[in-house]
């Protein structure tokens, strides 16, 4: 996490290994940001292929927020939000 996007919390990146995935270990990890992030909203993104984190965004309750072109060619940038419940 850090804060280089629009000085806003930013959960950079969540990797999970292929032995461990499917098990609740990604949600748990991203959990667990949402609960210590400074201020109120927590920031992240995946790219559009990845629809496996997409689902898990949307089931722990992130909001798409838009999308960047151009950082991997033919694959945008998917952004979310999540409000957090103070």
């Amino acid at each position: 996490m850090h804060r280089h996007f629009f000085d806003r919390p930013m959960l950079e990146m969540v990797m999970v290994g292929a032995m461990h995935r499917r098990q609740g270990v990604g949600e748990a990890l991203i959990r667990r940001a949402i609960e210590t992030a400074p201020g109120p909203v927590l920031w992240t993104s995946t790219n559009q292929s990845n629809a496996p984190m997409q689902s898990m965004l949307a089931r722990i309750g992130f909001q798409r927020s838009g999308f960047i072109e151009g950082l991997d060619e033919g694959d945008p940038e998917l952004i979310y939000r999540i409000a957090k419940c103070n």
